[in-house]
């Protein structure tokens, strides 16, 4: 068993295990999980000979709560769209934890349909299964094939195919090349998937020397509740990532007359949604082009960022309020707040955000796009 062979602690004169107190505990907490996988699997058909995996972070080591992201919330939807389209794969699709990762059944924090099941279940359920897509997060790929023990390998082994499609929902967490390549081991096929239109190109394609496709992302405009300025509260959300000028730049909108300043953190996504509704400004010291400027602004705020070339496509660089700079940002958000914070100036912007950003977030796009990778009519083969 993986848990107690990684937790013992010794063993004591009558041969029993002796496990370290968060070794108990974490056996404690898990077996519930185990009894409402083992009930939940057994509702999937174990003859299938296809099956879709969709890996996923487990509960935080420390706490055993369950961990939720813009990145969780993107794979999970990926899974729940890709299960509407069993008349083009013909396969069974689950989401899973990676190996070894703590155990959770279900993320509770947004709404979804999806169990999360353990990894060992695979071998031990499907017994029929020939052939496996495991769509697998790009910052766990480089350390995947090490996560797997020797049964899991043996299983992967006397697969038919393998596919492994390499999810980049995050450029900057890419592996390398080689390590990209280094699937290969275990993998018949390899491709790779986007969420962002910026880095699904011919160069990108080229550089990673893999079949390349873009998603995109569940983000499309319908799904959130738009207000106008005048319904707006003078409030600004700010992103939780940390950056060595974020104090500072708090400081400066903490300074400003009649302005709100909340960061976001410990809230559901639907408390989320009702909090970006609210808000006529929205910060973001993440990746720029992410869900803590997208989803406000197709609420009704406008956004601050620091452009980059890493996510945002060329057509939002001369936007006013995405900065060259975190100097820039320090040294102008104050006055644009001022300067844009009359219904004259603000919705007239804000509508030049919303227009660009719904060139790239479309949801029917996204479900066309899905279906295309299925059918293997990749954006760049």
């Amino acid at each position: 068993m993986t848990i107690i062979r990684k937790t013992v602690h010794s063993i004591n004169r009558t041969g029993r295990l002796l496990l370290k107190p968060r070794a108990w505990k974490r056996l404690r907490v898990e077996s519930g999980v185990r009894r409402q996988q083992n009930r939940a699997i057994r509702l999937l058909d174990r003859k299938t000979d296809r099956l879709i995996v969709f890996l996923v972070p487990g509960a935080d080591k420390l706490t055993g709560a369950e961990r939720i992201s813009g990145g969780i919330i993107s794979i999970t939807s990926l899974k729940e769209e890709s299960g509407l389209l069993k008349e083009v794969h013909g396969a069974e699709v689950i989401l899973c934890t990676m190996p070894e990762e703590y155990l959770l059944f279900q993320h509770k924090l947004f709404a979804n349909n999806s169990p999360v099941f353990r990894f060992p279940q695979l071998r031990q359920h499907f017994s029929h299964v020939k052939e496996v897509l495991f769509h697998l997060p790009e910052f766990c790929s480089r350390d995947f094939i090490g996560m797997l023990d020797k049964k899991d390998r043996e299983w992967i082994a006397g697969l038919q195919k393998v596919h492994i499609n390499v999810l980049n929902q995050n450029i900057l967490l890419m592996p390398s090349v080689e390590e990209l390549h280094g699937l290969k081991e275990i993998a018949h096929q390899l491709t790779m998937t986007t969420a962002h239109q910026r880095y699904c190109t011919p160069v990108q394609r080229q550089h990673y020397g893999v079949p390349l496709h873009k998603f995109s992302v569940w983000i499309s405009p319908e799904k959130y509740t738009f207000k106008k300025y005048k319904d707006k509260e003078n409030l600004i959300v700010v992103s939780p990532d940390g950056h060595p000028m974020r104090d500072t730049v708090l400081e400066r909108l903490n300074a400003i007359p009649g302005l709100r300043v909340q960061i976001i953190r410990n809230l559901t996504y639907e408390e989320f949604k009702a909090t970006v509704a609210k808000a006529k400004w929205t910060l973001t010291f993440g990746e720029g082009l992410d869900a803590y400027i997208i989803e406000p602004i197709f609420s009704g705020a406008i956004g601050f960022a620091v452009y980059n070339e890493d996510f945002f496509t060329p057509d939002f660089k001369d936007l006013p309020t995405l900065y060259s700079s975190y100097d820039e940002l320090l040294a102008r958000i104050a006055g644009d707040i001022e300067r844009l914070d009359k219904e004259a100036a603000f919705e007239p912007y804000q509508k030049e955000q919303y227009d660009i950003l719904t060139k790239y977030y479309s949801f029917s796009e996204y479900r066309s796009n899905l279906r295309l990778f299925y059918e293997g009519k990749y954006t760049f083969q």
